[in-house]
């Protein structure tokens, strides 16, 4: 599973509505036993960034439903060991993403 070219929405806080953030344009990623853990670099909307950034990064993960039949994004906090993040991270870093 994979979000590349996928549009980005945030849930209003609300709770009315959905609001556009971006098209997610590149993701990194390793496995970790059934979870995909995964940084997104996501490309704004025109005019969306609060900080003049073009970009913003989204960490996540993938993993099956509970009855193990789709593919879900994951609800919960990531946890990775120091070496796991460490090997996410030189993924980044080794895609050239100006976030180091």
């Amino acid at each position: 599973m994979t979000g590349v070219d996928k549009p980005l929405f945030h849930k209003n806080k609300s709770g009315e509505g959905r609001t556009k953030m971006g098209i997610i344009k590149e993701e990194i990623s390793i496995m970790v036993g059934d979870y995909k853990h995964v940084i997104q670099k996501v490309q704004f909307e025109d005019g969306l960034s609060w900080d003049g950034s073009t970009h913003a990064y989204r960490t996540g993960y993938w993993t099956y439903d509970a009855k193990g039949k789709r593919i879900v994004w994951g609800q919960y906090t990531q946890f990775l060991t120091e070496l796991e993040y460490r090997a996410l991270l030189q993924k980044a870093r080794d895609k050239g993403w100006q976030i180091f």
